[in-house]
């Protein structure tokens, strides 16, 4: 699921497609055991072409941390927006 792309990244290339991939944020879904989460606004890197996000490396451990603290709660669907600390 894509989100906002606005700038172009350092000549970073689409796995996928090829396209050009800018600095952008998505919505990224995770489905874990029978429960479904989307966390909003994460940093990632958008192709211009296919939409296709790729999470920036230095935010998988916050949204980790994120995934771990909704094992606390007894919801079947979640949706967060990522912020930054």
């Amino acid at each position: 699921m894509a989100g906002k792309s606005e700038e172009k990244s350092s000549n970073s290339r689409c796995p996928l497609c090829g396209g050009g991939l800018c600095e952008g944020a998505a919505s990224l879904p995770f489905f874990l055991d029978r429960r479904i989460v989307v966390i909003k606004d994460v940093p990632a890197e958008v192709c211009a072409d296919c939409g296709e996000p790729y999470m920036k490396s230095g935010v998988t451990g916050r949204v980790e941390a994120l995934l771990d603290k909704l094992d606390e709660l007894d919801s079947e669907m979640s949706i967060i927006h990522y912020k930054v600390a």
